[in-house]
């Protein structure tokens, strides 16, 4: 059923998108749905490729964990998500909880959040008989945008399937705004250097197994964006043009098992591989203290989590 609203049935209410509802907005990122959603700020730090990212009930950003396909992202420089990087292209479903997940069965990463996000990308699913789908997607829009993605679904056998999906966008940001200066008069200025191009690339497995389920995931992402400078009205006798640029390098490797051994007893096993680097540049034409920043990080995660269900009720 796709719905965006709340789960009475939840012990904490779930504001969900999902479906056709999530695939028909006029969006590009995972921050532009999160709009949507009640409760929510999302904070955009200027420009088309600045950062984005949420906070719930005003805990900030930093209490707030972002979850893909069930294991959570992390970020050592700032201990905040950049939501504009997750694209709406691959994805089936994205939850917001307003706490923790009314469910026992997770990860201690889970229980850590005072609120949470949950993004899951799309699964493959066969008419009888199909062993391939294909989707082509083309798009344009203002400030000289392009967005092309590609997405193959590929069933190998009765219980394992495949994906690969790639995604493009290149933009100029160039638009025009108006403003007063401290001469008194009005002037239409264009916005420069807030130009944004990136590549995503997925590849994914899912496998069935005797009363569970497995999936494996490659993630990659690269990308390059400018920060258009202020608008002032006065003169400091400095360059304004703001030529900042940042880089962006991500790939994450992931997998999960769950599998229900008895009617005890079940289990969760999950691993994650990650490995960010960023370079910020800040050029000596757009300030008076240039700058050039590197930031790497890479990061190991194992997780195993135990059900045990004495009784239907317990």
């Amino acid at each position: 059923m796709t719905v965006l609203g709340r789960q009475n049935r939840a012990v904490v209410p779930a504001q969900i998108l999902s479906g056709e509802k999530l695939q028909r907005l006029n969006s590009h990122s995972v921050s532009d749905a999160l709009r949507y959603f009640s409760g929510v700020q999302i904070k955009d730090y200027g420009g088309i490729g600045g950062l984005k990212t949420v906070n719930i009930r005003s805990m900030g950003s930093q209490h707030v964990g972002v979850f893909y396909d069930g294991i959570q992202i992390g970020n050592a420089q700032n201990g905040t998500v950049d939501l504009g990087k997750f694209s709406l292209d691959n994805m089936e479903l994205v939850s917001v909880y307003n706490g923790q997940k009314s469910d026992i069965f997770q990860s201690a990463r889970d229980f850590a959040s005072a609120s949470a996000v949950y993004m899951v990308t799309r699964r493959p699913v066969f008419e009888s008989g199909r062993r391939n789908r294909f989707n082509v997607k083309l798009k344009g829009g203002s400030f000289d945008l392009i967005n092309a993605s590609a997405l193959w679904e590929h069933r190998i056998s009765e219980n394992l399937s495949s994906s690969a999906n790639i995604e493009y966008l290149n933009t100029s940001g160039k638009y025009k705004f108006r403003y007063h200066k401290d001469g008194g008069y009005d002037t239409t200025e264009v916005r420069r250097n807030g130009d944004v191009r990136f590549l995503r690339a997925e590849a994914a497995l899912f496998g069935k197994v005797k009363c569970g389920e497995w999936q494996a995931k490659g993630y990659f992402y690269n990308s390059e964006r400018g920060y258009p400078g202020a608008a002032v009205k006065k003169d400091y006798g400095i360059s304004l043009l703001n030529e900042d640029r940042q880089k962006d390098r991500n790939f994450f490797f992931q997998g999960s098992l769950r599998q229900e051994v008895t009617d005890l007893y079940s289990y969760k096993i999950q691993a994650k591989y990650a490995n960010d680097y960023m370079n910020y540049v800040m050029p000596p034409e757009s300030t008076v203290q240039p700058m050039d920043n590197h930031y790497w990080q890479q990061e190991v995660y194992i997780t195993a989590a135990n059900l045990f269900a004495f009784t239907p009720w317990w």
